[in-house]
């Protein structure tokens, strides 16, 4: 064989066992992502006195294995910590205990720390850490949600004072915003500490949002319209909206009635140039405009998505698109 043949031959030779070696590697080597593990917690024991008060208990501690964001995290832990003991002893606690409660999604993982704080009357507080276990960036409600959910968040408490009075304030001052919570893979659950929501010992009260029952949609800009007169309204096609949010629509032409449902029950019914809402089978107070129909299908004034529709609410963004945001759970 002559030499130059040879030579040739080598070449491929070493060319496919490189190949062969890059592809073996691509498909035995992949790329290794840091991600949560829960064994990276180290419980620390805590028995001290801090000016007259006895502080017990655990807290967790981020060790550094985790990665770069491993000190932040435990600053925002011991912050957290300082807080509820702060408040343990505003309120002249005699000892405080804490404990807490780890909660990973693989999306996000929240720390809850909890403090039993024990004075003339006992009372348990809660903050939580959340941050995203690849990175270590603190993530706040509004970007786990992706929306802003205050509003479902407000309705759901003005419904649970609704159905139990007798059990949590009329007046509640415990704005959702900023309160601690945690994510399972099938909920949200707000908390609120002992007494915020209600007169009732009992730890602390939890909201849960099922994760499956929140819908968003958004109308563009082009899809409704502007009422005419003395003030320009947002008009807003009634099926159209709701649809999407999860309700079922259905018009009769002959009592010239929509009628909304969510899951075969009557939620709202609505007719054509009345200014009032049936909600549940009672006439709702007036808004500022009454549905009208147009090119066929009927008209409701925005405020009608915050005001009538149960727990829902939407923002308008700087083109003038409105995003809707709605619960479907109903306790």
């Amino acid at each position: 064989m002559p030499k130059f043949v040879r030579y040739a031959l080598a070449m491929v030779f070493c060319l496919t066992v490189v190949v062969v070696a890059v592809y073996a590697g691509a498909r035995t080597s992949p790329a290794v992502v840091p991600v949560w593990q829960p064994e990276m917690y180290d419980v620390t024991e805590i028995n001290t006195r801090q000016q007259g008060l006895d502080i017990q208990g655990q807290v967790p501690v981020i060790l550094e294995e985790f990665g770069e964001a491993y000190e932040s995290l435990n600053d925002e832990i011991d912050s957290a910590v300082a807080t509820l003991i702060e408040g343990s002893r505003r309120i002249r606690a005699r000892s405080v205990a804490l404990s807490y409660e780890i909660f990973d999604t693989n999306e996000v993982v929240s720390i809850v720390i909890s403090a039993n704080a024990r004075a003339v009357t006992n009372r348990t507080t809660v903050l939580s850490v959340n941050f995203n276990p690849v990175n270590g960036n603190l993530v706040s409600l509004t970007q786990v949600m992706g929306r802003d959910i205050t509003a479902l968040a407000e309705g759901k408490i003005a419904e649970m004072i609704r159905q139990d009075p007798a059990t949590y304030y009329s007046a509640h001052s415990a704005p959702p915003t900023g309160q601690a919570f945690y994510l399972t893979e099938t909920s949200l659950f707000l908390l609120f500490d002992e007494f915020q929501l209600s007169s009732m010992p009992g730890a602390t009260s939890q909201i849960e949002f099922e994760l499956t029952n929140i819908r968003r949609f958004t109308l563009p800009h082009a899809s409704y319209h502007m009422s005419t007169g003395r003030y320009a309204i947002r008009m807003i096609p009634l099926a159209d909206v709701v649809r999407e949010l999860g309700y079922e629509a259905n018009w009769c032409p002959v009592e010239r009635e929509a009628t909304v449902y969510l899951d075969g029950e009557v939620v709202i019914v609505l007719r054509d140039g009345q200014n009032n809402y049936k909600l549940n089978g009672v006439l709702q107070r007036s808004l500022e405009k009454a549905p009208v129909l147009r090119g066929g299908a009927m008209y409701v004034p925005i405020s009608f998505f915050d005001q009538i529709l149960p727990l829902t609410a939407f923002s308008i963004d700087a083109h003038g698109n409105i995003t809707f945001i709605t619960y479907l759970g109903r306790d």
